[in-house]
């Protein structure tokens, strides 16, 4: 197994070139740090061009550049083509832009985790973790990402779906479900309507939260959108979801990887602060307390590494309402070892497991309300 001190030396060395010019390989073009060079090529077998000025090259007639250090932004190819893609290019580990962030932008994009050296505790943790979920699918993604995250091992046929699917509510017996409310954490772009109608889900209202600018002006005009289409109150908030009601320090650069930190003497342009709530006070705020009926709730959370607290900040919403819950596990090895168990601990949930990516990325938990 690959040394931390191994893939820290590996993935500082530069000059880099990225695999892939998809979407991921955008994005990592947006967040690459000004203190480092650009990547020296991008690689795509289909897109030609270029991205912010990087050229894109022919990555089937590749020949490697002795001294380039390869990352992958491409996270949704079979296990066996990017091996081989590796392997014919001449590097021998499977590097990623996320591996890249981890170690120069940790805070702004933390999805590039790894504890290569777990503690005897946390090997006692991921060997129980698998067994929290509710079928061999859940169980076998579970694994999957364990063996990346862990011992950075990239397993064969690595178990993932569409992006499409990943708010499918269908593969979880909940098509054509009804909702009193739908809280949408980290709306983004207001696409998880889309997943919800796809699958003949309906609701009264639905209450998004985006508190990035640029991404709550793309939310605002979906809603607009949408609204005629739905028969349903829809409310967009520009408040951040937490474990308390008050003010959070976030990072507003209307990517993906928009997020409170909580960094003190943290200097990043896009800094800004921003109001933050808990889902309990404003599940009260929303339907008071004088008769706290067991309403039919959806909670999805992709909030980047806030999912916990949220989920913390919505206890009494939970004990209290028959709440599915849709929520990362991605972004950082709290998230994927506290939330199964949190959840588990309120006995009322089948707990499944889905993925859309390589490496431990796009994984989406769905705890399914047994009542």
């Amino acid at each position: 197994m690959i040394s931390e001190a191994r893939i820290r030396k590996l993935v500082t060395g530069g000059p880099y070139a990225l695999i892939g010019a998809g979407q991921l390989g955008a994005m990592s073009m947006g967040l690459w740090p000004a203190s480092v060079a650009p990547p020296e090529f991008i690689l795509d077998s289909v897109k030609t061009g270029d991205i912010q000025g990087v050229g894109i090259r022919d990555l089937r007639s590749h020949v490697r550049v002795p001294g380039v250090t390869y990352l992958t932004s491409v996270f949704v190819t079979p296990t066996s083509e990017l091996k081989a893609i590796f392997q014919r290019i001449g590097q021998d580990e499977i590097l990623t832009v996320y591996d890249f962030f981890e170690e120069f932008t940790p805070t702004v994009f933390s999805n590039g985790w790894r504890n290569l050296a777990p503690t005897g505790e946390t090997e006692d943790r991921l060997a129980r973790l698998p067994h929290l979920f509710a079928d061999e699918t859940s169980r076998d993604i579970c694994r999957a990402a364990t063996a990346w995250r862990y011992r950075r091992e990239l397993v064969n046929e690595y178990p993932f779906g569409s992006d499409s699917n990943k708010y499918n509510l269908a593969l979880f017996g909940r098509a054509g479900t009804h909702y009193d409310v739908v809280y949408d954490g980290g709306c983004f772009s207001f696409t998880l309507v889309k997943s919800l109608t796809a699958a003949g889900v309906t609701f009264d209202r639905i209450v998004a939260f985006e508190p990035d600018p640029a991404s709550h002006e793309v939310c605002r005009q979906q809603i607009a959108a949408w609204q005629p289409r739905v028969k349903a109150q829809i409310a967009l908030d520009r408040r951040a979801l937490s474990d308390r009601d008050g003010r959070g320090t976030f990072i507003a650069n209307g990517l993906l990887a928009a997020r409170l930190i909580h960094v003190p003497s943290f200097d990043h342009p896009k800094l800004t602060t921003v109001d933050t709530c808990t889902l309990d006070s404003v599940h009260e705020q929303t339907f008071g307390q004088d008769k706290p009926e067991a309403r039919r709730t959806l909670i999805k959370l992709h909030i980047e590494g806030a999912e916990l607290s949220a989920l913390k900040g919505a206890e009494q919403l939970i004990r209290q309402n028959r709440a599915d819950i849709l929520v990362n596990l991605s972004h950082d090895e709290k998230s994927y070892l506290d939330i199964p168990e949190f959840l588990t601990q309120f006995g009322c949930y089948d707990i499944f497991l889905r993925s859309h990516s390589l490496f431990g990325e796009g994984l989406t938990l769905f705890a399914r309300h047994k009542a």
